[in-house]
């Protein structure tokens, strides 16, 4: 069964292995929403009331280290790969990318008055991507 799926494209793949609820899932992850607390964006899955109080009193309030530690996804969160392999390591970096383009494209699109930065960063664990409002 697996050499039928290792014969289509993407397209047809992902018809053929997701349901409703997967892709709904997937576009999530792609498109996700974030909200604005105490003039700070961020990713509405990492905010917590608590939690994000917590960060900004250790922070002493500072907005874009708030951001730094709560805007994060780290795509061994999302993909187990323990290989190691460097083809597999490259497509860990390149899906990383693709994630970090509609995370930027979500944020300007949902705050068109301000400049973000961030993107992709490099770890020992594998790639994060991260976003920070630019102050």
């Amino acid at each position: 069964m697996d050499q039928l799926y290792d014969s289509l494209d993407f397209f047809d793949y992902a018809a053929y292995r997701l349901n409703l609820s997967d892709w709904a899932a997937v576009a999530r992850v792609f498109h996700p929403r974030f909200i604005e607390v105490s003039g700070c964006i961020i990713w509405e899955r990492a905010y917590e009331e608590q939690n994000f109080s917590d960060w900004f009193e250790k922070l002493n309030g500072d907005a874009t280290a708030v951001e730094s530690t709560l805007n994060q996804l780290r795509l061994w969160q999302l993909v187990d790969s323990d290989t190691g392999s460097p083809v597999e390591m490259e497509s860990e970096k390149q899906l990383a990318h693709e994630i970090a383009f509609f995370w930027r494209a979500a944020l300007e699109s949902a705050y068109p008055d301000r400049d973000f930065d961030g993107g992709v960063v490099e770890t020992d664990d594998g790639p994060v991507i991260r976003f920070v409002v630019r102050r």
